[in-house]
């Protein structure tokens, strides 16, 4: 029968320890889940920027113009606020681009009516159809201009649809984020439920709120750190597997706005673990004895 408040005392040791690292576990899990759906936004968003950067447009010139003329006019257009980036692209290069579309060596027929081009692409700013229109109609005043050559069609569809499509991303996002922080919040809430009474005895031997908020809100302070870290971790795995797999998606050119990502998903569980720890002990220094039980 002696044994028995040692045997007792190990089970509860074990229980609590369970009951620690099942916290951490869900604060980890949920803080991943955040972070996933963080970069996920993130770089849906600068896909669909790049897609609308690697819009081209192609300047195309009279059969009759010298390149000499399309170099001096290239170097012109790169000095235009809108440009991005611009190249000249050879006559040579634009003939062999048509015998692959036609599927024959029509030179050999006729004599070749294609010249050089210029070939554009834009700032994310400026691509969009209206921008476009008028940056074409800019060019065509240029005499030795025949003509500006875009896909109209992609570039309405980009611009119609960019918006709606971040809204609705943003807003998937946030929907699963308050559900995951609604579940971590009740799993601490349910901890500390659970310590209502000791909370209460506590402050009748006259312990000040201060002295009883503190150890929960360290608690909660360590848990979040374990857990952010887990899920930073685990966030940096998902990563690099993503960037193996889709590394036009998932791009590693922006390493500073992944790390700050990270960081602060780690900050945020700290944060967020010690303020729902502090409002959670708050609610039973203030409550009624007759409330304890309820």
């Amino acid at each position: 029968m002696a044994n028995y408040p040692d045997s007792i005392d190990r089970i509860t040791k074990a229980r609590l320890r369970l009951s620690a690292f099942g916290s951490i576990f869900s604060i980890a899990l949920t803080m991943f889940f955040i972070g996933a759906l963080c970069f996920f936004a993130f770089f849906s968003m600068r896909y669909l920027q790049n897609l609308s950067q690697k819009i081209e447009m192609e300047v195309l010139f009279y059969s009759d113009i010298k390149e000499a003329d399309i170099d001096a006019l290239e170097k012109q257009i790169k000095l235009k606020p809108y440009i991005d980036n611009s190249r000249v692209s050879s006559r040579e290069e634009n003939t062999r681009t048509a015998q692959q579309i036609i599927g024959s060596n029509f030179t050999e027929v006729i004599s070749n009516p294609i010249n050089a081009s210029i070939i554009i692409n834009v700032k994310p700013d400026y691509a969009n159809t209206d921008s476009l229109n008028k940056i074409s109609k800019e060019l065509k005043r240029n005499a030795i201009v025949q003509d500006v050559d875009y896909p109209d069609f992609i570039v309405k569809s980009i611009s119609n649809n960019f918006k709606k499509i971040q809204w609705v991303i943003l807003a998937i996002c946030a929907v699963f984020m308050i559900i995951s922080m609604l579940l971590v919040a009740n799993c601490i809430r349910l901890n500390i439920f659970a310590k209502r009474f000791n909370i209460k005895s506590m402050l009748l031997v006259g312990a000040t709120p201060k002295f009883v908020r503190k150890p929960f809100v360290t608690k909660g302070l360590l848990q979040g750190i374990w857990g952010g870290l887990i899920a930073v971790a685990l966030l940096a795995l998902l990563l690099l597997y993503a960037n193996n797999a889709a590394p036009d998606f998932v791009d590693f050119s922006a390493m500073l706005y992944i790390v700050i990502i990270l960081g602060a998903v780690l900050l945020f569980s700290m944060l967020f673990t010690m303020l729902i720890s502090a409002f959670s002990v708050n609610r039973y220094i203030r409550i009624d004895d007759e409330r304890l039980y309820m």
